[in-house]
């Protein structure tokens, strides 16, 4: 919406500009102010939450309006937790407020007092939510296949899906293993998942060429063929807050992790958790198979899921998987996306 149009139905120009929306990197804010607590508490007043259970409240429908070269507005939820209430701009960090005589920055009053104005023209004039909210804004989700630059043929995921099931019932206990045995089998995956890469390396220069660092000592041990000094490390010092077992290493959440035999269960265990290394994972599963390791595949049927393109991303909303809309971009996919409606408060 234009903003001349959007001051003359709703009688004020937003404040904010979206781009400069800036808040600290960090999991959420905690404020302890009362007067701001009680400016958040008046908001959520203007409706029914859209969720209650008997510890917390849910308003989900909320909105910021701000500036990004026309009148946008921004999903803002809030949340009531014991005397606890949070307020959640689209794609920002939450906000927590309690009680208390702290000073805070006026920037967080301002917020919560264009919300709080916002809600009341859109409760006078509701039809403009529908002008308000573009869709480089507004939220919805799309299946992978429309997005992914390369998917695997459905038939060829139910075959490789058929193929591990048959391999898992061969599996035969392999506890305990050496150092130099586990470092083995994970270059049997590096092998597998960069090829070239990987030539005139040994085991250990390829787990210190791919994996976190931070292996808790496990490179370390001094006898490395013995499988009582590695079962020793397992169970001593392993867990010292390490990753020794990430041996794909990802800024992102994790990369993939080769887990060892245990005696509870004596195989090996193979997981990604960036799902940008699920080619490579899958290439890993293959070489596994191929050369017979005793292993589980974690999360496989998920992860050939995502690589079909039959896992849906958020649109517009930091999830597992999304991506953020852009005309230009994603012109061609906009008739797949499946938009969330836009919906306001339950007014009082």
């Amino acid at each position: 919406m234009r903003i001349k149009e959007f001051e003359k139905i709703c009688g004020f120009r937003p404040k904010f500009s979206y781009w400069g929306l800036d808040f600290p990197s960090q999991l959420f804010i905690r404020i302890e102010n009362t007067e701001l607590l009680n400016l958040v508490k008046k908001v959520a007043n203007l409706a029914y939450p859209d969720e209650k259970t008997q510890y917390e409240r849910k308003w989900f429908n909320f909105y910021l309006p701000v500036r990004a070269g026309e009148a946008v507005a921004i999903r803002v939820c809030i949340i009531n937790y014991k005397k606890m209430y949070a307020f959640v701009i689209q794609n920002k960090t939450p906000i927590e407020v309690f009680s208390g005589k702290k000073e805070v920055d006026e920037f967080y009053f301002e917020l919560v007092r264009e919300i709080y104005r916002f809600s009341l023209a859109l409760k006078k004039h509701p039809e403009i939510i529908k002008k308000c909210v573009p869709p480089s804004f507004r939220t919805g989700k799309v299946l992978g296949r429309y997005v992914m630059e390369r998917v695997l043929d459905k038939k060829e995921k139910e075959r490789r899906l058929k193929d591990y099931q048959e391999y898992r019932k061969t599996l035969k206990p392999v506890y305990p293993i050496s150092l130099n045995q586990y470092l083995n089998v994970c270059a049997i995956c590096y092998r597998a998942a960069f090829g070239e890469k990987t030539k005139g390396m040994s085991p250990e220069e390829m787990y210190r060429r791919w994996a976190d660092g931070r292996d808790c000592g496990m490179l370390e041990i001094k006898k490395k063929d013995s499988k009582r000094a590695f079962s020793y490390w397992l169970e001593r010092k392993s867990h010292c807050g390490g990753h020794p077992f990430e041996i794909v290493f990802s800024w992102h959440e994790h990369g993939i992790h080769l887990y060892p035999p245990s005696k509870e269960e004596p195989w090996f265990k193979l997981r990604v958790t960036n799902y940008a290394y699920a080619w490579d994972y899958l290439k890993m599963v293959e070489a596994l198979m191929k050369n017979r390791i005793p292993f589980e595949a974690l999360r496989i049927e998920e992860v050939l899921k995502f690589l079909a393109g039959e896992t849906y991303f958020r649109v517009n909303e930091y999830s597992e998987h999304f991506i953020f809309y852009s005309p230009e971009l994603w012109k061609d996919i906009r008739k797949y996306i499946e938009w969330d409606p836009l919906e306001l408060p339950k007014w009082r």
